[in-house]
């Protein structure tokens, strides 16, 4: 990423794209390097593993902590986001997906009432927008999960605590592996049954 360039391409100053630059190093887009121009981060699908893994342990613990607090009107506001976005009918179902799974996802983490979490989350989900973005142009993906966002929600309103949590983890692995086949260079490990 050579900076004058940048700000010639895009007609600003180096003031804001040295701030850009920074706030992307920040949210691990770009590497910056002493005494070089910054680059943009490649991932492997061993970063994705290890991104998705503490995606896992940070959310539950979310979901865990906010459980209490899941009321039957949030519950209700949950029903009526799921049946706004339910895939097909309309011409814009992804996008309204992509929104239903964004809120979905914020309730816990707002109500676990962890100021520090919250935080995490907040910062870690720039990085999972971008990833969203890729699944979203797969149809079947993102009616996948769709479906394990209902799992989620039918659990929370059986009032199924460890049954919310499990489909929970379990929808974090599968957005993982479908990040994983995104990646360019995608290659399927047959010995081990995972993505590379």
């Amino acid at each position: 990423m050579r900076e004058a360039r940048l700000a010639r391409e895009w007609d600003v100053s180096r003031t804001p794209l040295r701030e850009a630059v920074r706030r992307a190093a920040e949210a691990g887009f770009v590497v910056l390097r002493p005494n070089q121009a910054p680059v943009v981060r490649e991932l492997s699908g061993a970063d994705v593993d290890a991104m998705y893994d503490l995606r896992a342990l940070l959310e539950t613990h979310a979901l865990a902590l906010a459980w209490d607090r899941i009321d039957a009107d949030i519950l209700k506001r949950m029903e009526r986001g799921a049946t706004a976005a339910r895939p097909g009918g309309s011409k814009d179902w992804r996008r309204r997906c992509l929104r239903f799974d964004r809120a979905f996802h914020q309730i816990w983490t707002r109500l676990s009432e962890n100021s520090w979490l919250e935080a995490d989350l907040r910062r870690q989900h720039q990085f999972w927008s971008v990833f969203q973005s890729w699944v979203g142009r797969d149809e079947a993906a993102l009616r996948k999960s769709y479906a394990e966002h209902i799992d989620i929600l039918d659990a929370m309103r059986a009032g199924s605590k460890a049954r919310a949590i499990a489909a929970l983890r379990e929808h974090i692995q599968t957005s993982a592996e479908a990040v994983r086949s995104a990646l360019p260079g995608h290659k399927r490990d047959d010995r081990h049954g995972r993505n590379t």
